[in-house]
């Protein structure tokens, strides 16, 4: 049996010791919101499946990663010092991740999700995602070689990760002879693209790194093809899951790239199964599954696993999975699924 509560249900009721409680934090608001109901999804589906075959009870307790990091942390102490949750994971930006392990202190354990910014998991942390360098490496070389990019714009928002991505891509582009024009970072929310696009154009930048996240990604797509400037660049961007590429409506131009760590491909056959198992328990109306949402199914498995067998075989359970790179506490570290997606 699978249960989903907030947590002021959670205090209110206070612990449940014939269930495994897992914190959730998932963006249900600001500016990751458009990826809250497909992440929801796919961690309801990946406890569902834990719980179907060990026969626990098992409660996700849902707390919203929108919400200021500080709000987001206060939330997180205020579970974790109840003793309500037995572990956390979080599918949501870096500036959160930060305030959370700030609190938690190795308390619980928690899987961090999302690409991050190449920072040392700390004691009882698990990061799934892969770090900038990673991330960017062979794309930022396959551009290069088959593009003939040899300038470059950075555009990202104002905070931890994107301010990293763009420290990886400046030492990975000066490794190629590639030279960056234009460095910006913008105010989550506060996304001006035509001033953005008229400075990359005047900077005389072939290509854009896009790391705006979220909504600011998807206007910084759909208003650069608005304004006439999507075949004036080649754009990367290193935070376009499937639900931002919809939301933006697609591409037409040839010239959108991902760098995000998996995208839809008919040859992968665990994506497959799992796009089958989504769409045989909500129905193909509901939302995408992306690439957010799957590092989230992931990250629910994974902890509910290792909660299920009393956090005693960490290693085993860990060599079994197959998602890019992961950095944790305990010293298991896994080899990066490096891969790059036209769109």
């Amino acid at each position: 049996m699978v249960n989903q509560i907030l947590t002021s249900d959670a205090l209110l009721r206070g612990p449940e010791s014939r269930t495994l409680s897992l914190g959730l934090i998932v963006p249900l608001s600001g500016v990751m919101g458009q990826a809250g109901p497909a992440i929801m999804n796919c961690a309801l589906l990946a406890t569902e499946e834990v719980a179907a075959a060990t026969g626990r009870a098992i409660e996700l307790i849902i707390i919203d990663g929108g919400q200021l990091p500080q709000d987001v942390a206060r939330e997180v102490d205020l579970l974790v010092t109840s003793q309500l949750v037995h572990g956390l994971v979080g599918t949501h930006p870096s500036n959160v991740r930060a305030s959370v392990e700030q609190v938690l202190r190795g308390r619980v354990p928690y899987i961090f999700t999302p690409p991050h910014e190449g920072a040392n998991a700390k004691p009882g942390s698990i990061f799934l995602g892969t770090s900038p360098s990673e991330q960017l490496k062979q794309p930022i070389a396959w551009l290069s070689a088959h593009r003939k990019i040899s300038t470059w714009a950075l555009i990202g928002n104002d905070y931890v990760w994107p301010r990293q991505v763009h420290r990886a891509a400046r030492k990975a582009l000066a490794e190629l002879g590639q030279t960056v024009v234009m460095d910006r970072l913008v105010p989550t929310g506060h996304v001006d693209v035509e001033e953005l696009a008229h400075t990359a154009l005047k900077s005389g930048a072939e290509g854009i790194l896009v790391s705006l996240i979220g909504r600011d990604s998807i206007e910084f797509n759909r208003t650069i093809v608005e304004i006439g400037a999507a075949n004036h660049f080649v754009r990367l961007c290193s935070a376009l899951d499937e639900n931002c590429l919809v939301a933006a409506g697609g591409d037409e131009t040839g010239n959108l790239y991902s760098a995000m760590p998996s995208f839809i491909r008919q040859d992968d056959d665990r994506h497959l199964q799992l796009m089958e198992a989504y769409a045989a328990r909500f129905g193909y109306q509901a939302p995408l599954p992306g690439t957010y949402a799957e590092g989230c199914y992931d990250g629910v498995n994974l902890l509910a696993s290792l909660a299920v067998a009393g956090f005693a075989i960490p290693r085993k359970i860990l060599a079994e999975r197959k998602t890019a790179k992961i950095a944790i506490a305990l010293g298991t570290d896994l080899e990066p699924t490096e891969t790059f997606s036209r769109v």
